[in-house]
């Protein structure tokens, strides 16, 4: 049976995606911050009952605005979940592909296929592995504030594939944490986290200007940025597509712990 979840299904949905924490750590952030009740945040379930009367959740999926990630056990109702995000009002964009109990829930979607699809190594920093790096000479690294979206805004704007648009940059600012590294008084790298739970964290936006590449930046803004996640037992989690940026978190400590799939769907005609 699939049905909406609400603030009843709490501790199932908790013990079914702390199964796989850190593949999870989207759901489990949209689950402690937003719940049940958000309109642009929905969460599935998909529930068994076996003859004793008990029942198990086996499959959770979450809508965050157009973005979908899905979760769940190998028995679960894969082709009715899929239906689900067929039949959504509105169009779909993107999906996170890791869906636990199965490779992949691409098979399950009629109204769409893949468009992009991106498989990154998914890292995870321990405490005790972590090495921190100190910024170079003359370069400033401090957390971002509400005063420094006036140049945070542009330094975002045709930032690769890490471009955002104003909202995302105020979000982590005002909710999560944003840390910029500042030469003279210019933001020349920047990381956030994109979603954070009581005890996992998750980095993003790493971005560097090009002029200023290979300098130590951005491993510097990391670096501090890992350093305040986990003095907060917070345990940072990333996964990254550059070699570059890869060898930069194994310098910090940083091991492996999967593969990140992102798809961007496009509708099927």
């Amino acid at each position: 049976m699939i049905r909406r979840l609400h603030e009843a299904d709490r501790q199932l949905a908790l013990a079914l995606l702390n199964r796989q924490p850190e593949l999870n750590l989207y759901m489990l952030g949209n689950l402690e911050t937003l719940g049940f009740g958000a309109d642009y945040c929905e969460f599935w379930g998909d529930f068994e009952e076996d003859l004793s009367g008990t029942t198990t959740l086996r499959a959770i999926l979450n809508r965050y605005m157009t973005g979908w990630t899905v979760f769940g056990l190998e028995r679960a109702d894969w082709p009715g979940l899929g239906h689900v995000l067929d039949s959504a009002p509105g169009t779909a964009t993107r999906l996170q592909d890791n869906p636990g109990g199965i490779d992949s829930f691409l098979p399950y979607l009629s109204a769409y296929r893949a468009g992009r699809t991106f498989s990154e190594e998914l890292m995870t920093l321990d405490a005790a592995a972590f090495v921190p790096l100190p910024p170079p000479p003359g370069l400033q690294v401090r957390r971002a504030t509400m005063d420094d979206l006036h140049a945070l805004t542009p330094f975002y704007a045709n930032a690769e594939s890490m471009t955002r648009m104003p909202a995302s940059i105020e979000r982590p600012v005002r909710d999560t944490r944003l840390w910029i590294a500042l030469e003279t008084g210019r933001v020349v790298a920047a990381a956030l986290t994109n979603a954070e739970t009581v005890d996992l964290a998750m980095i993003g936006g790493v971005y560097t200007l090009p002029s200023r590449r290979g300098c130590g930046f951005s491993q510097a803004v990391c670096s501090a940025l890992c350093a305040e996640l986990l003095s907060a037992t917070k345990r940072p989690v990333l996964y990254w597509e550059s070699p570059a940026a890869g060898r930069v978190y194994r310098k910090l400590g940083f091991q492996p712990a999967g593969v990140w799939r992102s798809v961007w769907l496009q509708e099927v005609s």
